[in-house]
């Protein structure tokens, strides 16, 4: 009975050729991992109207604030930044913020301002021009405008405490660049005259109305600006653990390196709450809208300490380029301003942790996938990117072939010989360095919310745009869904 089923169904299709066997629509093609397309602006957002009805933004940028700073600081102590945990409960705070490539902070600083991707900002920090054969070595430079600039366009007052990449905008009417001041008593009496405490003095100044420091003068802004954007680096100097930073002894350990960075976030939660009280003691809080970020977080590498027995201590540069000789490529590490040798074929740029590869004349999808899926198997490669990744995630066209993050604590350094030990860089794609803390309170914004879905880090310059009534043109972030209905 079965059998002659069988054969009814088929003799339909042959005597109605139009009837064909249901088939199920054919899968969409997977989502690249690392991109930022397809995302949607929050569902109420309209172009040029104003999110927050005469909104007062303010910007904190606290350079460096890797995400896994705060879990353990509050792993070790629940009390630990009191401050931190209380503009939590009053806004939005998000569980999956992240950068993304170039890990660098100028060109990152660049893009959280602007609300763009490298695509639109055309800056990632360093790239082999095959044109001229010449490594270019990029600084402040941005292709688009930023939240400052627009901001003054439409009239607005606009005020920094110390984000560099604003010196040269704020220099008109309205606008004011504002900096440390060495000679006020409690910057004298503590020895440092630039770190986060110094600037949020200045911060505490303006929101008070009192005096603060620009241009070498002393200058009362009558108004409260509009937007008010605040930059301190302590986080990313302590990090790095380079050499001694703000007062503090480079460690000799990654136990250090980490003791230092969570002692100091904690008093920057601090200075953030006298902040926070210096707004309500001026009557101004319940008008301010706040957006608290950074621009990259921090990767160790290197040594544990000096007793740690680990291969990493040293660069592995030297065996990514047996690899590629053996794939048949000689790959060079090119300094800035220099060309690569004539029988070079891969040129390679980085800081450190990533490595950037061009092909001088070119090479295949093909080619870079099965390169990819060699690397892989390679101890001490994190994560290899190739072209239609870097196109994906809104990496500056034409600037790499392929990127590759070192393994846990691994490095690419140029330095063959160097024995690393505690170190902290950020131009890489791991979770130390690319999930970032980021939260959003304030006047207009969701209460006691968590952002589940992934965010970027230069989303937050378009949501800050959206809360003034601002567009940043050709931005390519989002408008985050954090406002109230």
């Amino acid at each position: 009975m079965k059998k002659i089923f069988l054969m009814l169904i088929v003799l339909s299709f042959l005597i109605f050729p139009g009837c064909k066997p249901h088939q199920d629509e054919p899968e969409p093609e997977p989502k690249n991992e690392y991109s930022i397309r397809g995302r949607e602006n929050a569902p109420d957002y309209q172009e040029g109207v104003a999110m927050v009805e005469n909104a007062y933004v303010v910007y904190i940028n606290w350079d460096g604030f890797a995400r896994y700073y705060f879990d353990e600081l509050l792993e070790k102590n629940p009390d630990a930044l009191p401050v931190l945990r209380q503009v939590i409960s009053e806004g939005v705070f998000f569980e999956d913020l992240r950068t993304t490539l170039p890990s660098i902070t100028n060109p990152c600083q660049n893009m959280i301002l602007s609300g763009s991707t490298s695509e639109i900002t055309r800056n990632v920090y360093r790239y082999y021009d095959r044109t001229i054969n010449t490594v270019i070595q990029q600084e402040r430079e941005n292709a688009n405008k930023t939240i400052a600039h627009v901001a003054v366009e439409a009239g607005l007052s606009v005020a920094s405490v110390s984000h560099y990449l604003l010196e040269t905008v704020l220099k008109q009417d309205k606008t004011y660049y504002i900096t440390s001041d060495p000679n006020l008593p409690e910057i004298i009496q503590r020895g440092q005259a630039n770190d986060y405490f110094a600037r949020f003095t200045q911060l505490k100044r303006l929101v008070k109305g009192e005096s603060v420091h620009v241009g070498g003068n002393q200058v009362t802004v009558e108004e409260l600006p509009r937007l008010i954007v605040f930059y301190a680096d302590d986080l990313d100097a302590l990090g790095h653990n380079f050499e001694d930073a703000y007062g503090i002894r480079r460690a000799e350990t990654e136990a250090g390196r980490m003791e230092n960075v969570l002692a100091r976030l904690e008093e920057m939660d601090q200075e953030l709450g006298e902040f926070i009280q210096a707004c309500k003691d001026a009557g101004i809080y319940e008008r301010m809208t706040f957006f608290l970020t950074t621009d990259h977080g921090m990767t160790p590498y290197g040594l544990k300490s000096l007793d740690d027995s680990g291969d990493y201590g040293t660069s592995k540069l030297g065996d990514l380029q047996t690899f590629f000789q053996n794939h048949g490529h000689v790959l060079e590490m090119v300094a800035p301003g220099s060309s690569p040798k004539p029988r070079t074929d891969v040129v390679a740029v980085g800081a450190n942790l990533n490595l950037q590869l061009t092909w001088k004349q070119g090479i295949s999808d093909e080619e870079l996938e099965a390169l990819r899926t060699e690397l892989a198997k390679l101890h001490f490669v994190g994560k290899v990117l190739i072209r239609e990744d870097l196109k994906a995630m809104g990496y500056m066209e034409g600037a790499a072939d392929m990127i590759i993050t070192p393994a846990d604590r691994y490095v690419f350094s140029s330095n063959y010989f160097m024995q690393y030990v505690a170190r902290g860089q950020h131009d890489s794609l791991l979770d130390s360095s690319n999930h970032v803390f980021g939260v959003i309170w304030g006047k207009g914004i969701k209460k006691n919310y968590v952002y589940q879905n992934r965010a970027y880090n230069f989303d937050f310059g378009t949501t800050m745009a959206a809360a003034l009534g601002l567009v940043i043109p050709n931005a390519n972030g989002i408008v985050l869904d954090v406002f109230e209905k």
